[in-house]
């Protein structure tokens, strides 16, 4: 039985522990969480002891898996302790909200020899599953443009996250955009130029951005743009808007999750999801295959469908944005 320790236990750390009460192989032996309720909560719940301190975790349970469902800024210190205690790591994206703290983390988790994913769960969506295989079955034929659009609704920094005016839309959400850009062609970028706007949320005392626009240039040539934001309105279909667009020489794809298929008509207009949801308590969807899969890896001993390396470099790519957006300028990769 793999054991396994979850740090923080918002959204996606109560998922993550939902998703262990079915799996057979695996169960959750302690959890950490700052937040008094939540934690007692989570205890209570789940059944497991509880802590404040991942120390105190390490020290009183023997941890198999490491799960680090914190803060987007939060994740370097528990990694390097994790890994130090030699435990396989699943991270959240992104990885790090540096280059440079992804760089640290990448060294501490090889030096450990543990297996690691960062949480890039759209590798398990049927749909970008399906636009993969079309890509290397050639029949779009060159890949010679991209175009993605993943935008949040207000919702998410002013009500959901605390923690907003620490991140940005870009960091919130180009990790999926880019890593799907990545894994779906196997480009790689030369250089990126972005800009961004700051009006909203500044005015709601959260000094972010709003939105976040680039463009990354490959060694071959070709572009793809990258569009972000997390103002939208409330009624938004859905607390997010994902359109992933690929354009090649013989045919395109067009993937647009915004409509999943069912429609309320009721006195409040929602848009429940149906890719990722609750299925008679179990959690069904990208998520909870994701984490089945990389429990799978450590029993097995296989490796990771996500590489530690492949969450690095997106937070290289997403750091140089960032750096473009301050600077006006186009940044080069790797250099």
């Amino acid at each position: 039985m793999i054991k396994v320790g979850i740090i923080g236990m918002g959204i996606r750390g109560s998922l993550y522990a939902k998703t262990i009460e079915y799996n057979p192989f695996a169960e959750v032996v302690g959890i950490v969480e700052a937040d008094g309720p939540r934690r007692k909560d989570a205890e209570k719940h789940f059944n497991v002891s509880a802590y404040t301190d991942i120390q105190k975790l390490c020290d009183d349970n023997e941890i198999d898996l490491m799960i680090i469902a914190l803060p987007d800024h939060l994740h370097r210190e528990a990694v390097l302790l994790s890994a130090s205690r030699a435990c396989h790591i699943m991270i959240e994206k992104p990885m790090a909200t540096s280059a440079q703290d992804a760089r640290i983390m990448l060294e501490a988790i090889k030096k450990a020899g543990v297996k690691a994913l960062v949480a890039f769960e759209n590798r398990w969506s049927p749909v970008f599953i399906s636009a993969k295989e079309a890509v290397e079955a050639d029949e779009l034929g060159d890949v010679l443009f991209i175009n993605t659009c993943l935008n949040d609704s207000i919702v998410v920094p002013t009500e959901m996250l605390g923690w907003a005016a620490k991140s940005t839309p870009a960091w919130f959400l180009f990790p999926h955009t880019v890593d799907m850009t990545l894994w779906l062609t196997g480009k790689t970028v030369s250089s990126v130029y972005a800009r961004g706007t700051k009006k909203v949320l500044i005015k709601k005392g959260i000094d972010t951005y709003d939105s976040i626009s680039a463009v990354l240039n490959f060694t071959d040539g070709t572009t793809a743009t990258h569009n972000t934001c997390w103002v939208y309105p409330e009624s938004i279909p859905l607390v997010y808007d994902f359109r992933f667009d690929i354009v090649g020489s013989r045919g395109a794809i067009a993937v647009d999750l915004r409509d999943q298929m069912i429609h309320k008509m009721t006195a409040s207009y929602t848009h429940p999801p149906v890719l990722g949801r609750y299925i008679y308590g179990k959690p069904v969807g990208f998520a909870a295959e994701m984490l089945n899969s990389f429990i799978d890896d450590i029993r097995l001993d296989r490796e990771p469908l996500v590489s530690i390396d492949d969450g690095a470099h997106v937070v290289e790519i997403v750091d140089a944005i960032h750096q473009s957006v301050e600077s006006g300028t186009v940044v080069e990769i790797g250099k």
